[in-house]
C-alpha cells in the first residue's frame, strides 16, 4: 500500500481532458453517411437520458461539470455515439 508520503505532487500527475465534442462530430459523420439525423446536444441527452445543459457543459469542457462525469454517463454517452471511452477522454502530458 502507497502511503500519503510516497505519492508524487499533484502537479506531477497527468491531467485528463474531456473531447465530447470530438466525439459527437465524429459520430455525427458516421450517422450522416449512414443517412441519418446528425446528434443535437439536445438529442443526445434525450438518448442517454440526461439534461442538455449538462452534455452542452461536457461538449465546452466546463471543468466542474468533466469533474461530476461519472462512469454510469459516460458509458450511457459511449453507447449513443457508438464510440469508445478513449473517443471522450484524452490525456494531456
Amino acid at each position: 500500500m502507497v502511503s500519503a508520503m510516497d505519492k508524487p505532487p499533484a502537479s506531477d500527475y497527468k491531467q485528463v481532458r474531456l473531447t465530447i465534442a470530438k466525439a459527437i462530430a465524429k459520430a455525427n459523420v458516421r450517422r450522416v453517411e449512414a443517412g441519418l439525423k446528425p446528434f443535437t446536444m439536445n438529442s443526445l441527452a434525450a438518448e442517454a437520458g440526461v439534461a442538455a445543459t449538462t452534455i452542452t457543459r461536457l461538449a465546452r469542457t466546463d471543468e466542474r461539470a468533466a469533474s461530476a462525469l461519472s462512469l454510469d454517463l459516460a458509458g450511457r454517452i459511449v453507447t449513443v455515439l457508438q464510440c469508445k471511452i478513449e473517443d471522450l477522454l484524452e490525456v494531456v502530458d
